[in-house]
């Protein structure tokens, strides 16, 4: 019965979601604190698909021989880290690739995506504790 009401996978990916989405908040207000910084380009935090390919693995991993050979699809979610790539194409006459409107936007974004996974992660504990005390 408790298996029913507690899907603990559905909690394990909600909490690396939000450890990732936390991660990804550091690198946009890190580009919001060099919009003025000469030559600073902006930085991408993506997880996204690492996070599907952990949750739907299909049983097929690479073959990597080489430190640089293109890595294997994340097995388990410890280990999807995320990729961090850099943004080249600067926007101003500095050289700084920051667009303080899009990064306000993307901090907007990435926190209405947390807010939600906040909210599915307490409702799955809250149906835990009424499983346990019944109210």
């Amino acid at each position: 019965m408790i298996e029913i009401i507690f899907d603990r996978a559905a909690l394990n990916i909600t909490s690396k979601a939000m450890e990732l989405l936390r991660k990804r908040h550091e690198f946009i207000a890190s580009n919001i604190a060099n919009a003025d910084t000469p030559g600073y380009k902006a930085k991408r935090f993506s997880f996204e698909k690492q996070l599907q390919d952990a949750v739907y693995r299909t049983g097929l991993h690479l073959e990597v021989t080489h430190p640089l050979h293109i890595s294997d699809i994340p097995v388990s979610l410890e280990e999807v880290k995320g990729d961090i790539f850099e943004e080249r194409v600067p926007l101003r006459n500095d050289l700084n690739s920051v667009d303080i409107d899009k990064e306000m936007a993307l901090l907007a974004q990435n926190q209405l995506k947390y807010d939600a996974l906040a909210q599915a992660y307490y409702l799955q504990v809250a149906k835990l504790k009424y499983a346990i005390t019944g109210r």
